[in-house]
C-alpha cells in the first residue's frame, strides 16, 4: 500500500468517526447495577390564569371559546416541566408513554418506545396534545388529524427555552382525517433546544417539544413529581425546562442500586 493510499484511508476513517451523529448516537444496551432519580418540581410564584381565546374559525368543532394554561401548578408544585438527564450514550430502551392534552382538547403525544422515541401526535378536538413534550432529531413523527376540519401544522425550531425562532421545519395543511409523516433532521435541529408546534388557523393550539437524545427524561405530573430509572452509574447534568419559567441545572451522581432524591423550585418568570 503506497503513501497516498494510506493517507486516503486515514482521512476516510476520520470522516466516519467525526461524522455528525456517528460517534454520539444513543444505543440501547445492557447496563448493570443501575440507579434511579426521583423528585419534585416546586412552583413558588403567584397562581396563573389561563389565556382565553375567542374562536374565530370552526367554532362548531372547537367551541366558541378556548383557553391555554402555560403555567400549570397545584398546591405549590409545577406540572409539565421537562426533566432531562444529559450525557448518556448507552442504556435502557425508550419507554412507551402517552400524554393527553387538557380538556376540552383530547389530543395525544404517544411515544411508541423501543430503539427510538417513536412520537405520534394525535390531533383531536382542536388540540395537538399537552402543552409540553419531547422530540428527537432524525426520527419520523406521525401527525394524525382526527378532527373533521383542517389544521395548518406549523413547526419551527427555537434556540432557547423562551421560543426565539431559529428556523422553520414544516408548514403544511393537515386535512380532515388526514395523516402525515415527517422527519425532523439534525441539520434543521442544530443549535435548537425546542420544537414549537402551532396551528396557523387556531391560535390556542400551541405546544413545546424539547429535544432529547436519550430515554432518560420525565415530565412532571400534577403533583410536580417525576422519576427517571435504570440509570447507568456516573455523574451527569440533570436539566429541567419550562417554556415560560426557563431552565435550571444540577450536577448529579448516580450510584449503583441507589435512588437519588432531588428537587427544583421555580418562581415567577
Amino acid at each position: 500500500m503506497d503513501n497516498n493510499t494510506i493517507a486516503l484511508w486515514v482521512l476516510a476513517s476520520l470522516a466516519l468517526v467525526m461524522a455528525p451523529g456517528a460517534a454520539d448516537a444513543y444505543e440501547v444496551g445492557n447496563v448493570q447495577n443501575v440507579g434511579s432519580i426521583h423528585g419534585r418540581v416546586s412552583f413558588l410564584g403567584s397562581s396563573k390564569e389561563p389565556l382565553h381565546f375567542k374562536v374565530e374559525k370552526n367554532p362548531e368543532v372547537c367551541g366558541q371559546e378556548r383557553s391555554l394554561m402555560k403555567v400549570e401548578s397545584r398546591d405549590g408544585f409545577l406540572t409539565g416541566a421537562v426533566i432531562v438527564l444529559e450525557g448518556i450514550d448507552t442504556g435502557k430502551p425508550f419507554p412507551p408513554q402517552t400524554y393527553t392534552g387538557n380538556l376540552p382538547g383530547t389530543g395525544e403525544f404517544r411515544y411508541l418506545g423501543g430503539e427510538s422515541l417513536g412520537l405520534h401526535v394525535k390531533t383531536k378536538d382542536c388540540n395537538f396534545g399537552p402543552f409540553t413534550g419531547v422530540i428527537a432529531a432524525n426520527e419520523t413523527v406521525q401527525f394524525q388529524n382526527q378532527d373533521s376540519i383542517k389544521h395548518v401544522l406549523h413547526s419551527f425550531v427555537s434556540k432557547d427555552t423562551r421560543g426565539k425562532i431559529l428556523r422553520t421545519v414544516h408548514n403544511q395543511d393537515l386535512q380532515p382525517h388526514d395523516e402525515i409523516v415527517r422527519v425532523f433532521p439534525s441539520n434543521k435541529m442544530e443549535n435548537g433546544v425546542v420544537v414549537r408546534i402551532i396551528c396557523n388557523r387556531h391560535d390556542f393550539m400551541q405546544n413545546w417539544l424539547y429535544v432529547v437524545d436519550n430515554p432518560y427524561f420525565a415530565i412532571s405530573d400534577q403533583e410536580g413529581r417525576f422519576t427517571i430509572d435504570h440509570i447507568p452509574p456516573g455523574t451527569y447534568t440533570l436539566l429541567v425546562r419550562h417554556p415560560v419559567l426557563g431552565e435550571q441545572r444540577q450536577e448529579v451522581t448516580i450510584e449503583a442500586r441507589k435512588d437519588l432524591q432531588v428537587g427544583f423550585a421555580f418562581g415567577d418568570e
